[in-house]
């Protein structure tokens, strides 16, 4: 996998959807990614209480040897999972955590496609500032290759093809960044909405937005002239 560049992880993703939604019968804006995962790529889904000495593990698929701590009646039990099964910290359940269970079931989907011999047991985390990681576990989180799964988790989840067609149908003026990073709050509300309807965070729909290239980009004094501003004298 790390010889794909970014386009073809991108092209990946897309084959992958469209030939699951064909298969599925799928419709609409958002890609159905546990059924994605549970019958198309046949990798069963469960929910368990992580009991990890590191908080941030979300997500595991696992190797069939490796085990993971989980939390079961008040008690930490260590259960090894049958090879392929995925599991998701259970509190990603409730509906406010809609767009962060969704990509991290991605991610690991996207782990099983770019290794699909599961040589080793891999976690979906969010990097903890306050906890204290081995060099090992350092190496793993940073890995180069979490880099390319992470893109096709996200090509997965907001394929190419479906982001486009949203963009086309809601807003054919498309989203403006101005400098690096500011866009206007009108700009700002589309993508809300459109990460809402497409199943995703607002920092991952933006993310994917930047990543396709799908935004002009304009110098912040285009705004402002925009706005009227800077133009009266002070008195």
């Amino acid at each position: 996998m790390k010889w794909l560049s970014n386009t073809s992880i991108d092209e990946l993703g897309n084959s992958l959807i469209k030939d699951y939604m064909s298969k599925a019968k799928g419709k609409g804006c958002a890609v159905d990614i546990e059924g994605f995962a549970a019958n198309y790529l046949m990798l069963p889904i469960e929910y368990r209480s992580f009991a990890e000495k590191d908080m941030s593990k979300l997500g595991y698929i696992s190797d069939g040897i490796t085990p993971l701590n989980i939390s079961v009646n008040g008690k930490i039990k260590s259960v090894i999972f049958p090879k392929g099964t995925i599991v998701i910290e259970s509190c990603l359940r409730c509906k406010a955590e809609n767009g962060r269970r969704r990509f991290t079931i991605a991610h690991e989907s996207a782990h099983y496609i770019v290794d699909k011999s599961l040589a080793a047991a891999n976690y979906h985390r969010e990097f903890d500032c306050e906890y204290s990681y081995s060099i090992s576990d350092m190496k793993r989180m940073f890995n180069i290759n979490e880099a390319y799964v992470d893109r096709l988790a996200a090509a997965i989840l907001m394929p190419e093809f479906m982001v486009r067609k949203y963009l086309k149908s809601k807003r054919r003026d498309g989203i403006t960044i101005y400098d690096n990073d500011f866009i206007r709050p009108e700009d700002n509300v589309f993508l809300q909405r459109m990460a809402a309807d497409m199943g995703t965070s607002l920092t991952a729909m933006y993310i994917r937005v930047r990543q396709l290239g799908l935004y002009t980009r304009k110098p912040m004094n285009e705004y402002l002239s925009e706005l009227d501003l800077g133009k009266e004298k002070i008195k």
